[in-house]
């Protein structure tokens, strides 16, 4: 099973001397574990192989032992899976972005619907879950319209992508094939820009954000003050009369007063960009939670909505932007749509507004404390959806969540191990059954998954 969870070490000693880090060993690799890592056994023991594919016998050097199992990398192929394709990225040595890129696609895709049933089996306990083909994407490279990049203090090094070895060090990366050209190409600019600040003028992260309904791109960035006057000037440079952004947004990491931790400061241009879902315009504030993968998105939505089609009320949960709330409000559909950052509750706001909806009832609250409320007064609605954090949701929400909906909840999750804990949560309140789980590949060639779930009560 891909995936398996590490065993205990024999008598509980890491391995011995031969598996003391540094030593060299041959494995056997046969399965992925979910972050893409090989797994191996060697007398009893679990080994994590960086870089090795399931049916691969590989020369590996030992980089850590624990008690229940040790991570290794991977030196020397001794014998390729069939499935193992030259990467087509030139930076995979280096960059820790991606975790599949020496890996056939339709491979990737099977291992990820393994990973997922196993996650569910373990952490879930959901026996024999049922789990459909990953829905893949239609453009495994250059999907993303939103890269976040790490900016070292250093002077004379540009912001870049986590480091593969080293997650803590920071790569330029002059060619990332996963981001959309337009992003791509703002980047080699902004990397020049930026390298020579010092470090007491530079930001500590950056995110490139486009929007392929306007052209637009915004650049937000992040620190932990002030933005400095040398980034100022950047901005307006960048906003001026060549085009490269649309908008420049500066926020601090620790903000003076709590009332404007959601507001970023505007340095020049806009602060929104516009996106095309489906049928409908949407304005994304910089800085907001938004697919990175719009195409594949709008489909899911579209799965969702006809799924909750015939309920009587519908109920979601962090609605964001209201991207999936226009999908599930189609049809006079009675819907309630919860959110709690004040920045994306207006633009859901506009969004409905300007795409022609005006009987959404919206709830500026958090999820926790309207749950709370609702489960007080006996609330229910026919069918919940919703699309929590990737931390998931606490556990009182999904007692509430299971006592709220009378007869189908949808969840979409960003992490199938937080999902399945939440599911088990939910199901262990009775009356409800795991349907299906349905994995999205919004990220291809990364170790992500994303996961719809659908559960009816009885």
């Amino acid at each position: 099973m891909v995936g398996s969870r590490p065993a205990e070490a024999p008598d509980g000693g890491g391995g011995g001397d031969r598996f003391a880090p540094g030593a060299r060993v041959e494995l056997e690799v046969g399965d992925l574990a979910y972050g893409g890592a090989g797994v191996a056994r060697e007398e009893g023991f679990v080994f994590l192989v960086e870089g090795a594919l399931p049916g691969e016998r590989v020369g590996a050097e030992i980089t850590s032992v624990s008690r229940r199992f040790a991570r290794a990398r991977a030196l020397e192929i001794l014998r390729a899976s069939p499935d193992r394709i030259d990467p087509p990225c030139p930076h995979d040595a280096v960059c820790g972005g991606c975790a599949y890129q020496a890996l056939a696609y339709p491979a990737e895709l099977e291992a990820k619907r393994d990973q997922v049933i196993q996650i569910l089996e373990r952490i879930g306990r959901f026996a024999s879950p049922s789990v459909c083909d990953v829905i893949p994407a239609s453009h495994p490279l250059g999907y993303r319209r939103r890269m976040r990049y790490a900016l070292p203090l250093t002077q004379g090094a540009g912001p870049g992508l986590h480091a593969r070895v080293d997650p803590a060090g920071i790569v330029e990366i002059p060619r990332c094939l996963l981001a959309a050209d337009r992003i791509q190409a703002a980047y080699l600019r902004l990397l020049e820009d930026l390298r020579p600040l010092p470090s007491s003028q530079r930001p500590r992260h950056m995110e490139l954000q486009f929007g392929s309904l306007s052209d637009s791109l915004v650049a937000w960035f992040s620190g932990e003050a002030a933005p400095s006057p040398a980034l100022r000037r950047l901005a307006s440079i960048w906003c001026g009369a060549d085009g490269l952004l649309q908008g420049v947004l500066y926020q601090p990491a620790t903000p003076r007063r709590r009332s404007i931790a959601d507001r970023p400061l505007l340095l020049s241009g806009m602060d929104q960009v516009e996106e095309k879902l489906g049928e409908f315009r949407l304005r994304i504030p910089a800085g907001n939670f938004f697919q990175a993968n719009p195409p594949l998105a709008a489909d899911i939505f579209e799965r969702i909505a006809e799924h909750v089609e015939g309920s009587a009320s519908i109920l979601e949960l962090y609605a964001g932007v209201g991207a999936l709330t226009l999908f599930l409000a189609r049809k006079d559909r009675i819907l309630t749509a919860v959110e709690g950052n004040a920045s994306s509750l207006q633009a859901a706001r506009e969004n409905a507004r300007s795409n022609g909806f005006r009987t959404i009832e919206w709830m500026a609250s958090d999820v926790r404390l309207v749950m709370a409320e609702w489960s007080r007064l006996g609330r229910t609605f026919e069918s919940v959806v919703l699309d929590p954090p990737r931390a998931g949701l606490p556990a009182e929400v999904c007692r509430r969540l299971a006592r709220m909906a009378a007869r189908r909840i949808v969840y979409l999750s960003c992490d199938p191990s937080t999902l399945a804990r939440d599911l088990r949560l939910v199901v262990d309140q009775g009356e409800w059954t795991l349907e299906k789980v349905l994995p999205v590949d919004f990220f291809p060639q990364t170790a992500a998954i994303e996961c719809v779930a659908f559960l009816k009560r009885g």
